[in-house]
């Protein structure tokens, strides 16, 4: 397996359809930079002898599996996104809803050759179709929005806004997630107990998705602590959650939400981005867009309206 920085992006070999879907074609795959060709032999060096120290049992514990199957409506505001390539395969990445029209998740889940696709609100199983609070709505190509900045070859700006072709109607199980104050910029959440949920891998010794939504919580780290494991990758503009016991996200669960529980209220502080490729469990943090680094442009680029 290679030794490299991956986005979180979980490809699949059918065109999604909104009637019928092959989940049983899903793949988790992953396609982003090899960030350690870049790394001091040294570094990388070290890195390798770390996790070869690690015991079997460790090397081989599913992360999810650390945390939690989520309760039903437990994470209203999560969304399972399924993008439409041209290329003739799918994507499978996570999402959270900004309001009835918008949802939020990452640039490069729905960057160059997405051509459309679909979004699952409300959904336990999302595979399960008959579910009686899950709602299917198409989006396509004129709805996304991705960051200008965006740069796929080093991983930043790493955050896009999606419209649907007609707005979700809200219920106990399908609920908008709370986005930062602009009063928060600048706060670097460090040390708060962050949760990230996903329909993502939750083994690296499994291959495919979850069907079920997961989460896990960890500290929120700083910066500065999580650019001891990524150098010279983690910006400003990311915030990373610590990998202790092995728990984070993982292949598939590109673009969903990482969140605080502040006053009773669900915040969203992250956008999933990137992690280890060499595996999901080793206790590498996981990365994630900063929201509070991007608040004006979503108002911008969505229908939301944003607290002071």
């Amino acid at each position: 397996m290679k030794f490299s920085v991956l986005a979180l992006l979980a490809l699949a070999c059918a065109v999604l359809a909104t009637d019928e879907i092959d989940w049983s074609k899903v793949r988790p795959m992953s396609r982003m930079p090899q960030y350690w060709r870049r790394l001091p032999k040294d570094i990388l060096k070290q890195y390798l002898s770390e996790v070869r120290s690690l015991p079997a049992s460790v090397r081989g514990n599913s992360r999810i599996v650390n945390g939690y199957i989520a309760a039903p409506g437990q994470f209203p505001y999560q969304i399972a996104l399924l993008s439409n390539q041209a290329t003739g395969g799918a994507g499978l990445c996570g999402g959270s809803v900004l309001s009835a029209n918008y949802i939020l998740t990452a640039a490069h889940c729905v960057d160059t050759g997405t051509i459309g696709g679909l979004v699952i609100y409300g959904a336990e199983d999302r595979t399960n179709a008959n579910e009686p609070n899950q709602v299917r709505i198409a989006f396509e190509q004129s709805g996304i929005r991705l960051h200008p900045n965006w740069n796929p070859a080093l991983i930043r700006y790493d955050i896009a806004t999606v419209r649907v072709v007609s707005p979700v109607t809200f219920s106990a199980r399908i609920q908008p997630v709370t986005l930062p104050r602009l009063s928060d910029v600048g706060n670097d959440f460090a040390g708060l107990i962050g949760t990230v949920s996903g329909f993502g891998r939750f083994s690296d010794s499994v291959p495919e998705a979850s069907t079920v939504l997961r989460y896990v919580n960890n500290p929120i780290q700083t910066n500065l602590a999580c650019s001891l494991r990524f150098p010279g990758v983690v910006q400003p503009e990311n915030i990373c959650l610590s990998g202790d016991a092995g728990r984070g996200a993982c292949q598939g669960d590109s673009g969903g939400p990482l969140t605080i529980q502040r006053d009773g209220t669900t915040v969203q502080l992250g956008v999933v981005s990137f992690g280890l490729a060499l595996g999901c469990e080793l206790n590498w943090p996981s990365v994630f867009a900063r929201t509070t680094s991007f608040l004006t442009w979503i108002a911008e680029n969505s229908d939301v309206t944003l607290l002071p």
